[in-house]
Parts: structure tokens; sequence; C-alpha cells
């Protein structure tokens, strides 16, 4: 369903639809399949790599993954951005609508700064589904809020043993090694997190003050 006239298809249907993600899921599942996306968004056509990008953070799965995590490096911006933006949302199901309910309400307790609740959802969302990653990187931002570093970093670590790309608790870990005063330990955490998505740019700027911390220092 691809136009090679520079303008896609797929590019038509999320934008006429924007704002509708029910009518988007069901039209975009109706009419292409997941490989379909996956070779968009590798496309030359930056419109199209942005429409695919979109598209996979409706209905992408983990099949979709390593592509996105690719696409992090793409030429793009926009391309760049929409396959971040896709990443953190499968990355946030877990394939049962009760643990990714339990997920919803830990963020929100987060949102209203209930941390010690947040834990509290976040340990049965771990204890319901062990195996699922960002259960983990939740309760992390929650420790990390409750200033419980080691647990932080604990949680941190496991989330990275099961989803070695979570660009995200690399930079988690990094923000409680800063708070720990281990600076190598931040900056190579810091690198690990770039190392995947090199659009974080506000890492970036933290390694680059933590190296002229280190020099000042000397």
């Amino acid at each position: 369903m691809y136009n090679t006239n520079g303008f896609s298809e797929l590019a038509k249907l999320m934008f006429k639809n924007s704002g509708d993600d029910a009518k988007l899921k069901q039209l975009l599942n109706a009419n292409y399949s997941e490989t379909d996306l996956v070779t968009y968004l590798r496309s030359k056509d930056a419109l199209l790599g942005r429409a695919a990008g979109a598209a996979l953070r409706l209905i992408g799965t983990p099949e979709a993954i390593p592509a996105l995590v690719k696409a992090l490096k793409n030429d793009d911006p926009g391309t760049r951005y929409n396959a971040e933006y896709a990443l953190w949302e499968i990355w946030s199901h877990s394939g049962d609508d009760a643990v990714d309910a339990m997920l919803v309400a830990g963020k929100n307790l987060l949102k209203n700064e209930a941390y010690q609740q947040a834990v509290e959802r976040f340990t049965t969302v771990i204890e319901t589904a062990p195996s699922f990653a960002e259960g983990y990187n939740q309760r992390a931002i929650a420790y990390f809020m409750l200033e419980e570093w080691s647990k932080a970093v604990r949680d941190c670590k496991q989330t990275i043993s099961l989803n070695p790309n979570h660009f995200g608790a690399f930079a988690g870990m990094g923000h409680v090694y800063v708070r720990l005063g281990k600076i190598d330990e931040a900056i190579e955490a810091y690198k690990q997190a770039l190392g995947i998505n090199p659009n974080l740019i506000s890492i970036a700027e933290a390694i680059l003050r933590l190296r002229s911390q280190i020099q000042d220092d000397k």
C-alpha cells in the first residue's frame, strides 16, 4: 500500500485519523501487518518512516523492538522520535490486561507523588509478572523518589537484565550513581543509555558536566 510518489497511504491514514487511536488501531490491523510496518520504518522516505513508527506505537508487538531500536539512529529526527515513543508503549504492555492496569495505576500514583503506594503497586506487578521488565523500571523510579538508592539501582539492573535495550533504566541508574557520588559509574551508565538511544540530549549534557567536574576536582 506504499505509493512511491513521496506520500504514502499509511501516512494519509495516520494523518486523517489522528487523535482517534481506537479507530487507527482497527484500520491498521485491517490493512497492515507488523512486517509491513517494520519494512516501512526502514524506508528512506522520512514521511513513511515516521508514519510506520507512529503505527507501531499503536499495534506493535515485542517482535518489532529490534527494528525500533535500530530506528533510534535513523537519519530523520521524526522517525527517531516516533520509534522511541513506540518502544515505551510496547515496553508498557505485559500481555496481561490486569497487569497492565496495575502498571497504569502505579504510574498514576507516581504522578500524584504517592511514592510508597506506587512501590507497593509495582511490587504487586512484579510478583504477578516477574519477567515483565517495566514493573521493575517503574518501581526503580518510585524508589528513586524515596531516595532509596540501593533499591533503585537493584531494580534498574533487573530491568536491564530482562530488557537489555532499556535506555531508560540505564539513564535512571546513572541518576542514582550521581546522587551517590559515584561519578565514574554514572558516566558509564549514561554512556550505555546513549549507546542505545543517542537522542537523549539531557544525558549527553550530563556526561559533559560530570567530565568537567572530574577535571575541576583534579
